[in-house]
């Protein structure tokens, strides 16, 4: 016993010391790393501890979960989303029993949020370079907005494709040479932007994505051939008026230009260049677009190149290369194209066009070989001198027919009337007799290879299929003479040279005078004292009096008074018609009228001999004893479209003649209203601008005379100055706003002279006498009706024409652009003392 108590006491003391050691601390974390996408998200480390531990992070966007634990553990490490354009680094530390370790954290920039920084940068060089905090546009372009806010950008983060489009912004100057970082542009349109000089700069070659390109009025005066590589399907460069020099060939040089007919909203992809200066010609490699490709309205000259003529379809690339007078015709008049002594094969579509009247395909090729010359004649159904026109062609047709002579009718590319009025002209006018399509069956670049130089307008083929007479201008043809004719002038005289005349016989002569001088009253007045017109006519032999004159004459009226004021004050007027019986029925060499007048396609003369005569006439009416206040309109019987008015001083009155156009009313019609209601009644005006440069000093001098002293010429001035132009009264109304401004151009005269808006029946025979000519016609049928013209009350009255008013901006005063529908210039009126 006594020896077991040491040993026990020994065991004792070693098992308390043992159990009292504490084992060394313990902190392992693996990986020691973790990396991350712009677009963030989560991973775990795995950490291993025998103590208790803590976690913490640093770095933007970084944050770790459970942040801490008591031994081993699976740690999630966070990486936000960023918008860094700079690589993110950051660390999530570990502590425990007096040992750490560390996680380092990497994260990528983002890379769209990168390049849409490089892309701001870029577009701001533009911005800052080009007035940007002057345009016109909502919100400013500003680099702390997101990308897509700014006006004119659009920008897919998704597929990190570019467009940039400005319309109307008000750019100025260049653009910089800032397209590098631009690389993502898939679509780049600038439109309207006169402030837009210069050319494209040489980074912009650099856009090897861009598909839609567009650059529209704009005034920069070169394109460089940049294009190649470019994935290019849609391209439009137009109305860029001051662009110089030759066409970039590599435009057309993507396949893309070849694709669909409808892409990404284009109805029809392709290559549109029109309305600039370029020279030079149409590159060859472009001829493979065929179709493809609306070029037009350039300054191309010389001699048309040889791959034309061997092109896959030549017919189409040559119509197509001497369509370019249109817009630049001052420029042919001194470099015309040069047509070489070669066939050129008239154009057709190169697939079935339908009969807009039987359905059935148009068989050309037929047409053609079959017969010894195919007119194909472009008119329009609102147009006088194709309704003018047309029945010849057709009298001619009937008789030559047999002989070989055919006729294909196109209308007008986008004619308003629509289809179904269409096919009820033609039948209506037997017109059907002939092969008819409409203009939705073919493209813009089918009517510009067809011929678009208005209306009427004729292209003639013979039996081989090439052209021998077309209205194409300014070509020069010294060999064979086949363009340049005027339709509505040489066509069926060119047609008389091959098939024989139109007319057969010896000319009539009358032999019964008895009628000549017979009055017949129209209308009578129902209001005021009654103002007087006589209708009268010139060429018209004895057997046009039983019936026919009087119907013109009525048709005349009627046409008188067809727009306002005259329409709403009709029954203020004595109408009457006086029947002059010419000897021959047709003017100029060889004919004898009554009144001496001489009408052709171009022109119309009169002298004082028949003036005189004309008063002789009217002096027949019963009730009408004095010349003055008179107004006599005279339809001179001729195939022409063309009028002169002679205006009295003394006697205050008018005598107008109007071309029948063949006695058309729908063609003669516009003419009595210039001429009769514009100027034989009203004094007004011409509007119109034949003539470059200014008036002379006497000129304006007689102007300002006339107007002093009876109120002639209201609707034209000298001055710009809105506070002193005749028609101020109308600028400081509102009502007149959209109708009345200050233009320049008028009196035959392009510079030096205004007029009271863009168009009007004084200026391109519009369907409308303007605001200060209505109130000049209003005061003169008050007064002669025997009333005092009262302003207020006409504007009471002109409400009716208000609320129909066509828009014509105020100034900037310059000239205004042509309309699209212009039937030609009057002569200038005659005034005698």
């Amino acid at each position: 016993m006594k020896r077991l108590l040491p040993f026990m006491l020994c065991a004792s003391v070693f098992f308390v010391f043992g159990c009292n050691t504490t084992p060394d601390p313990i902190l392992n974390v693996t990986p020691e790393s973790l990396a991350f996408t712009a677009d963030g998200g989560a991973q775990t480390v795995q950490v291993k501890a025998n103590n208790p531990w803590t976690a913490s992070a640093s770095g933007s966007g970084i944050s770790v979960n459970p942040s801490s634990g008591d031994g081993n553990a699976t740690v999630t490490i966070t990486a936000a989303a960023t918008n860094s354009t700079d690589p993110i680094t950051g660390t999530v530390s570990f502590r425990s029993g007096g040992l750490s370790a560390s996680v380092s954290i990497t994260q990528e920039e983002n890379l769209i949020a990168k390049e849409e920084l490089k892309i701001k940068n870029a577009l701001m060089q533009i911005y800052n370079a080009m007035d940007g905090p002057n345009w016109n546009i909502p919100n400013k372009w500003d680099l702390d907005k997101d990308l897509r806010q700014w006006p004119g950008v659009e920008w897919n983060r998704t597929t990190g494709e570019l467009g940039l489009v400005t319309s109307n912004f008000g750019l100025k100057g260049q653009l910089p040479d800032c397209f590098d970082d631009l690389s993502s542009c898939v679509k780049f349109f600038i439109q309207t932007e006169p402030g837009l000089t210069g050319t494209l700069p040489a980074s912009f070659s650099k856009l090897k994505r861009l598909g839609s390109l567009v650059i529209t009025g704009t005034s920069m005066t070169s394109l460089p051939d940049i294009f190649s590589g470019m994935p290019l399907w849609f391209v439009k460069i137009n109305g860029n008026s001051s662009m110089a020099g030759l066409v970039p060939e590599s435009l057309g040089e993507s396949d893309g230009l070849m694709g669909a007919e409808s892409v990404d909203g284009f109805r029809f992809p392709g290559l549109y260049v029109g309305g600039n200066g370029f020279t030079g010609t149409i590159p060859e490699s472009w001829l493979r677009l065929g179709a493809k490709v609306n070029i037009y309205n350039h300054k191309f000259s010389g001699q048309i190149p040889d791959y034309f003529y061997s092109a896959e379809d030549p017919g189409f690339w040559i119509n197509i290369y001497i369509g370019h007078g249109q817009n630049n015709q001052e420029y042919r008049k001194t470099d015309p194209f040069f047509v070489q002594d070669r066939d050129i094969p008239g154009y057709w579509p190169k697939r079935f066009i339908n009969d807009v009247i039987t359905g059935k395909p148009i068989p050309y090729d037929d047409i053609i070989s079959g017969n010894k010359a195919t007119v194909v004649y472009k008119w329009a159904s609102w147009c006088p001198y194709s309704a003018t026109l047309l029945p010849l062609l057709k009298k001619m047709h009937e008789k030559y027919h047999k002989d070989g002579l055919e006729v294909i009718l196109r209308p007008a590319l986008g004619d308003s009337e629509g289809e179904r009025i269409l096919k009820d002209y033609i039948l209506e006018h037997g017109y059907d007799i002939w092969y008819n399509f409409s203009s939705e069956d073919i493209s813009d670049q089918e009517e510009s290879a067809l011929g678009r130089y208005g209306t009427p307008f004729a292209t003639v083929i013979d039996n081989k299929g090439n052209v021998i007479f077309s209205c194409a201008p300014n070509v020069s043809d010294p060999s064979r003479g086949r363009f340049g004719y005027n339709a509505f002038n040489n066509l069926i005289p060119f047609l008389e040279d091959i098939f024989g005349p139109l007319e057969d016989g010896e000319e009539y002569s009358s032999t019964d005078y008895s009628m000549d001088g017979t009055v017949k009253i129209l209308q009578t007045a129902t209001v005021g004292k009654g103002i007087n017109i006589v209708f009268m006519g010139d060429a018209y032999t004895d057997r046009d009096m039983n019936g026919q004159y009087e119907s013109l004459m009525r048709s005349a009226m009627d046409e008188f008074f067809s727009i306002e004021p005259y329409k709403t004050f009709r029954n203020r007027f004595n109408v009457y018609t006086v029947r002059v019986v010419s000897k021959n029925g047709k003017t100029g060499t060889g004919y004898s009228t009554a009144l001496g007048t001489k009408a052709s396609g171009t022109s119309i003369t009169i002298n004082d001999a028949g003036t005189d005569k004309c008063y002789e006439y009217a002096l027949k009416v019963p009730g009408i004893d004095d010349k003055k206040n008179l107004l006599i309109c005279v339809l001179v019987n001729s195939s022409g479209l063309r009028g002169i008015t002679s205006m009295s001083e003394s006697l205050q009155s008018g005598v107008a003649y109007c071309a029948s156009g063949s006695n058309i009313r729908q063609a003669f019609g516009f003419l009595v209203r210039h001429e009769a209601g514009g100027h034989g009644f009203a004094f007004l005006s011409d509007e119109y601008s034949t003539q470059t440069g200014s008036p002379s000093q006497a000129m304006i001098n007689e102007y300002n005379r006339l107007y002093s002293n009876y109120g002639w010429y209201s609707n034209v001035d000298f001055t710009n100055n809105p506070a002193n132009v005749k028609w101020s009264v109308f600028l400081n109304d509102d009502r007149y706003t959209d109708e009345v401004g200050i233009f320049e151009g008028g009196a035959t005269f392009t510079n030096g002279v205004f007029r009271p808006s863009q168009n009007s029946m004084m200026n391109k025979n519009m369907e409308r006498f303007n605001a200060p000519s209505r109130w000049a016609i209003y005061k003169r049928i008050m007064e002669l009706s025997g009333e005092t013209a009262s302003f207020e009350k006409f504007l009471e009255y002109d409400a009716v024409n208000r609320t129909s008013a066509s828009a014509a901006p105020r100034p900037p005063l310059k000239a205004a652009a042509a309309p699209e529908r212009n039937f030609g210039y009057s002569d200038p009126p005659i005034v005698v003392r």
